[in-house]
């Protein structure tokens, strides 16, 4: 007589839930989906406009032609220039007078443009203190006009970074830097993180 084991179906069940939990004990948990937030016009804006306000002496200029003069520099009897824009746009013909005048002036230029997705180390070296203003983009104009005064032997900063190709590119800016300013060093560009 052949002994025959009958397993319950209780057994059969406490079976294969061992054999479950043993093969889940060997794979490992997976890892949850990094969610990346998808960086819009307005995102961008919004983080350049807090940008802006924080550092004080960085102005976005958007790739555009300017219409009428959008600066103007005013020499004093010192030595210093007081250099002041009604709009952020610079048109080339615009960015090349004020270029001139200012090395006039005894002020440097710096005219910088990092490689596609990088930008200049901040940094560069001293700014002037911080002004708040606003930016009504769709007019493209500003609620009151930038003004520093430059003393000779401080810097006027173009940075123009290269675009990047089918992505968030950094925009242009233009800041003063008192005194001389530190050669750029390229950054890898981290985009811009804003809230709705």
């Amino acid at each position: 007589m052949s002994a025959r084991t009958t397993k319950t179906f209780e057994d059969r069940l406490l079976n294969e839930l061992q054999r479950e939990i043993a093969l889940r004990a060997e794979d490992p948990p997976q890892p949850e989906p990094v969610i990346r937030r998808t960086i819009t016009t307005r995102r961008a804006l919004v983080a350049l406009a807090a940008c802006v306000a924080a550092v004080g002496g960085v102005v976005a200029l958007p790739a555009s032609t300017g219409g009428a003069q959008a600066y103007a520099v005013e020499r004093h009897e010192d030595g210093s220039v007081t250099l002041t824009l009604d709009e952020i746009a610079l048109s080339w013909d615009e960015k090349t007078a004020l270029t001139e005048r200012l090395r006039a002036e005894g002020i440097f230029v710096s005219v910088d443009k990092p490689r596609s997705g990088y930008v200049c180390e901040q940094p560069r070296g001293e700014l002037p203190p911080p002004q708040t203003r606003t930016y009504d983009v769709e007019k493209g104009i500003l609620s009151e006009p930038w003004t520093y005064t430059l003393h000779p032997g401080d810097t006027l900063a173009f940075e123009e970074p290269e675009r990047v190709k089918d992505d968030v590119s950094p925009a242009w800016s233009m800041y003063v830097v008192e005194g001389r300013i530190k050669p750029c060093k390229e950054v890898p560009f981290e985009g811009l993180v804003g809230e709705d």
